[in-house]
């Protein structure tokens, strides 16, 4: 009996083989990637930062998994039905039937745990060095295997397959066989137009629209707000594709000199019916084919526009600064006499302000408040102030402007759209605000900061620089020396440069901000390992949410096809010719099909302003790269899916045509 029960699962994977293949194939795909980012999450050569980049990209593949091979069960299962209740019929009780599922499932885990650890351990090494070869780090050549790895493979996804089954065995107690045997000849009514779900998911896809443009104009609002609008976009591309999607086809069948075609009409009737389902799964691929298109674009962003965001944030090989005028001087005899060991070794520093007095906030808010712990308060947004003489100023841009007596020159560095008032008080002196002819390029560690800080340029600063400390700002350039070197010479200096100070605990950056020192060298490797782990981890979720994508629209059409393929014969044998069976089928699927990547490129258009703002905090200046990035990955993915169309209007096609001929 046993063996049985082992042929009849056999049989059954390989007659429902053009449903199976995929889905296992899909499985295995996910097991490999997840074999892969669990390895390199394992693997200590690539730092901790690269590390934990991974283990989080290893989670969301792990929760990703058991959505899509949740979903993508429910289109095998839905074929299924009638199979199932023929099984019923001839004797087998839902205990016998459990048993065949049980070992369906069975051998479709371990194809997919087996298939998925040993294609990600072909693919661990040349993925490992490729990651390496992103993040600049010499790699280890020798090959292993991770036995974490393929533990946590075979956990989750017996896990997920167990599950599964539990799943199946539920639907197939709790159905009637004559359920399952009409399981997918069971038409479903008309549906009616929902106004309300409609108006809900305007409102919704609106809020979020709102949301992405308002609070891109504050980076830390951007990024508290970041989830709540892609929620709300989700939510309205749901309700709209459900409700949206019938109110178009009842619009398009009012439209006589339209409906009454005879591709049209079978094409809108038959979508008419099935709306519901038909629906659910195109929002799935508007979304999935948004969050490709978004994590593509960013990531390419950071990777292609680290190295101008290193030397922005870095703009010398050691970045130094102070606030002890008492040792300021003593910085510079240190400094001179270090660099001259270094070939083409020298530095630069500016001196500027940034402690302030308190003053009481006006109610019209038409004075800046500037106040002790460092920030200036301009209509209740909280920000840094720089104070600069016209002379460090003129220095650092190669202006030459004056500033009046009561008056202050003003660089506006933020883009939050809200205005400087008219005037400031700072230290007991009112000025009146002025603004720059020219912009200042803020850099070093004040272009990390996600609220850029305002710069003002005062006439008395020799004047405020007597009771308010200064930092001093040294830009240090180590000439010829190597990468190595560099640091070498850094960690040097650090240790050196307690002879200088009051204590050793000095030499650190304290609460007070006292002292700070910063390696190019040094931090271009942390930034690297992080952006070269963001990148790859949006090429793999990219594959990952685009293989579902593809996969969703496959069964989708298997589905869609097996329904029609009656409707179909019995209008071939009312003299339905082939090349009009043929011509409805790509009018069907050319009605809606690509309605999802519209609305993704709708999506990633709205999504541009809240993205760019967090990108800004992650100290990605550059607009052009972003802009390059998402146009690129847009263009790449339209052509991707312009194939998927062609392959599986092909497939349903074939379905259609089966023993209808």
């Amino acid at each position: 009996m046993n063996n049985l029960y082992v042929r009849l699962a056999a049989q059954n994977i390989k007659k429902h083989r053009r449903s199976y293949v995929p889905f296992m194939l899909a499985g295995v795909f996910v097991a490999a990637v997840s074999y892969i980012l669990n390895s390199l999450s394992n693997n200590t050569e690539l730092g901790p930062t690269s590390q934990m980049m991974f283990t989080l990209g290893s989670t969301v593949v792990m929760l990703f998994a058991v959505i899509f091979l949740f979903y993508t069960n429910s289109f095998l299962m839905k074929q299924r039905k009638k199979e199932l209740g023929l099984y019923n019929v001839l004797g087998m009780n839902k205990g016998h039937i459990a048993r065949v599922i049980g070992l369906e499932t069975l051998f479709t885990a371990l194809i997919v745990i087996v298939g998925g650890c040993a294609v990600g351990i072909l693919l661990d090494k040349l993925t490992f060095l490729i990651v390496a070869k992103m993040i600049r780090i010499t790699p280890n050549y020798g090959f292993h295997i991770i036995p974490k790895s393929l533990q946590y493979v075979a956990v989750v996804f017996g896990v997920i397959y167990v599950l599964i089954y539990i799943s199946n065995v539920f639907r197939v107690r709790i159905s009637r066989p004559i359920d399952l045997l009409h399981g997918t000849n069971v038409g479903e009514r008309e549906p009616k137009t929902k106004a309300f779900m409609a108006i809900l998911g305007v409102l919704c896809l609106g809020s979020g629209y709102a949301l992405s443009i308002l609070s891109s104009r504050e980076p830390v609002l951007a990024i508290s707000l970041f989830f709540v609008a892609v929620l709300l976009v989700i939510i309205g591309t749901y309700f709209l594709f459900t409700a949206g999607s019938i109110a178009l086809l009842k619009l398009l069948r009012r439209n006589k000199n339209y409906y009454y075609k005879t591709s049209h009409f079978i094409s809108v009737s038959g979508m008419l019916y099935r709306m519901k389902q038909n629906a659910v799964g195109l929002a799935n691929i508007c979304i999935l084919s948004t969050m490709v298109l978004v994590i593509l674009s960013s990531t390419c962003s950071l990777w292609f526009g680290a190295e101008d965001m290193i030397h922005t944030r870095y703009p010398a090989d050691v970045l130094l600064s102070m606030e002890d005028p008492n040792h300021m001087v003593d910085m510079d005899t240190f400094l001179t006499d270090e660099l001259k060991s270094v070939p083409g070794g020298s530095y630069t520093s500016y001196e500027f302000l940034t402690g302030y007095d308190s003053t009481e906030e006006t109610e019209d808010h038409s004075s800046a408040i500037f106040m002790k712990d460092g920030t200036a308060q301009v209509d209740s947004i909280t920000r840094n102030v720089l104070f600069f003489s016209a002379e460090t100023y003129n220095r650092i841009t190669g202006e030459n402007v004056t500033v009046e007596p009561g008056t202050a020159l003003y660089i506006y560095m933020s883009v939050d759209g809200v205005p400087m008032p008219d005037t400031m008080t700072f230290a007991g002196t009112t000025y009146t605000l002025l603004p720059t002819p020219k912009s200042f390029n803020l850099r070093g560690r004040y272009h990390a900061y996600v609220s850029k800080p305002y710069v003002v340029v005062l006439p008395d600063y020799a004047e405020k620089s007597q009771v308010i400390t200064p930092t001093e700002y040294y830009c240090i350039s180590l000439g010829k020396l190597r990468d190595e070197e560099q640091q070498t010479f850094y960690d040097a200096i650090r240790e050196d440069v307690t002879t200088i100070m009051p204590d050793e605990e000095s030499v650190f950056w304290d609460e007070d901000g006292y002292f700070n020192f910063e390696c190019r060298v040094e931090n271009t490797k942390e930034i690297r390992s992080m952006y070269g782990s963001f990148l790859f981890m949006g090429i793999s979720l990219g594959f990952v949410f685009t293989m579902a994508a593809v996969l969703i629209i496959y069964y989708k059409q298997i589905s869609e096809g097996m329904e029609d393929k009656n409707r179909f014969a019995i209008m071939q044998q009312a003299g339905l010719s082939q090349k009009e069976v043929k011509h409805a089928i790509h009018t069907q699927i050319l009605t809606v099909f690509f309605l999802p990547l519209i609305t993704a490129g709708i999506h990633v258009m709205f999504a541009y302003p809240i993205i760019r703002a967090i990108l800004r905090a992650m100290m990605l200046s550059s607009e052009t790269v972003f802009i390059t990035c998402t146009v690129a990955s847009f263009l790449v993915f339209s052509v991707l899916y312009a194939v998927v169309y062609a392959l599986t209007a092909k497939v349903y096609y074939r379905i259609i045509s089966e023993d209808n001929k």
